[in-house]
């Protein structure tokens, strides 16, 4: 059981703190990889794995858990007895698709894998979709002391994503710094890099299953200065983000975990993008909560930072990149820009003499391009320099194609959508 209060609060006072020019984000490398343990290497229970890893896969990916979920087959009600007979069995969980594609992609998941091997366990996470393996009645026994490790097609499972409309998150997500604050027997702990704790390690295990990279606080002189149990506790924002400040982490979950009446309850508090989200969990186990407050946790920011397919479609954004020092540095900037995942297109419109200004075709909005450059370290916004709330983007239908592919703008002042520092 949980119950789940989501509240969007209006841009606050702290969100200067997320505009830092060195924000700490991690490339995650395994997003499209998954184990899930097996009994045999038999066809029928490597379908099974597949179909469960593939699943696993496009939760991590969307940043969404409900894009897959796990029901009971819909029965007729008058083709059951009346009574259970001893050797009926339940009705098997069977894995079903948020949307028509996900549904039909499930049934073909062998399509989407590049590589699969069996091997030993690694202890890597996977979800749990309550899926027995198909001879698990019959050995009851046997433990599963291998696992069938698959890679999936990256291309074919994004283009899948976008044809549902569902985000894409990249391989580069924002470090998240956790607050979080223990009660157990009547004592609060502040978890910490530095303690081990079966509560850390949850929250590590499920952070990677949904691919965020969390962080914890040091807890050492400087902080114990800036910050206490009580003030995680009762989500002191002023304490907490002076605290976060030296961390530079694009996003600061604060939480704190108790027992009542042999239930565990959470509170947790998400700062992103100058916002916050609060939400609460409740269930019989601890890692059950742990798990349902990270899934939140990536539903929260995928929203906040994926790739999503728009109506609008293609889109054009003008950016102007200051302190472009020769052709190492406007080829480092032609690069990065190219690697954005939204990024379709780069073409170059002016060039000055520290300066370049360039035509970014993009799936998706400006305001995503510019939350993917934010978790790198290749450019910095300049100060004073936000988003013009109408675009004054080159006309593809007026503009002038020159050399080289290179865009010659119409003869009219051109006033970028974003204004950026090029660190060399």
């Amino acid at each position: 059981m949980n119950c789940l209060v989501r509240v969007w609060i209006g841009v606050l006072g702290f969100g200067g703190l997320f505009m830092s020019q060195s924000v700490l984000a991690a490339k995650i490398t395994d997003l499209y990889e998954a184990e899930i343990p097996v009994l045999s290497q038999n066809r029928a229970d490597r379908h099974v794995a597949i179909q469960q890893a593939f699943a696993e896969v496009l939760v991590r990916v969307s940043g969404q858990q409900d894009v897959v979920l796990a029901l009971p087959p819909l029965i007729e009600a008058d083709a059951l007895p009346l009574k259970k007979t001893p050797n009926q069995q339940q009705p098997k969980l069977v894995l079903v698709g948020k949307t028509a594609e996900i549904a039909g992609a499930l049934n073909r998941a062998t399509f989407y894998v590049k590589q699969f091997r069996y091997q030993k366990t690694t202890g890597r996470p996977h979800i749990d979709w309550g899926i027995k393996p198909l001879d698990a009645d019959k050995t009851k026994s046997k433990k599963s002391q291998q696992v069938l490790w698959i890679r999936f097609n990256k291309k074919k499972i994004n283009k899948l994503l976008h044809r549902a409309n569902l985000p894409v998150w990249g391989s580069t997500r924002p470090s998240i710094l956790v607050w979080m604050v223990v009660e157990s027997r009547g004592k609060r702990y502040l978890l910490s890099n530095s303690i081990k704790s079966t509560t850390r390690e949850s929250i590590e295990k499920h952070a990677r299953l949904y691919g965020l990279p969390v962080r914890f606080p040091l807890m050492d002189l400087a902080d114990r200065a800036n910050i206490s149990t009580s003030d995680v506790w009762g989500n002191f924002e002023d304490r907490v983000m002076e605290a976060s400040r030296r961390y530079q982490a694009e996003a600061i979950l604060v939480g704190k975990i108790y027992q009542v009446n042999r239930a565990w309850n959470t509170q947790w508090h998400l700062y992103v993008n100058g916002r916050r989200v609060d939400w609460q969990e409740q269930a019989v186990y601890l890692t059950k909560v742990v798990k349902q407050g990270l899934s939140h946790t990536a539903q929260n920011l995928s929203l906040a930072f994926a790739d999503v397919k728009t109506e609008k479609g293609i889109q054009q954004v003008l950016v102007k990149i200051k302190e472009v020092n020769g052709l190492a540095g406007y080829s480092q900037a032609v690069k990065y820009l190219s690697s954005i995942s939204a990024v379709k297109k780069v073409q170059t419109v002016q060039v000055e003499k520290s300066s370049v200004l360039f035509n970014l075709t993009t799936q998706g909005s400006r305001v995503g391009v510019m939350q993917a450059i934010a978790l790198g370290n290749q450019l910095v916004a300049e100060p004073n320099t936000i988003p013009r709330q109408a675009a004054t983007a080159i006309p593809m239908d007026t503009a002038v194609r020159g050399e080289h592919g290179v865009v010659k703008a119409p003869p009219k002042e051109l006033i970028p959508d974003l204004i950026y520092r090029l660190l060399q």
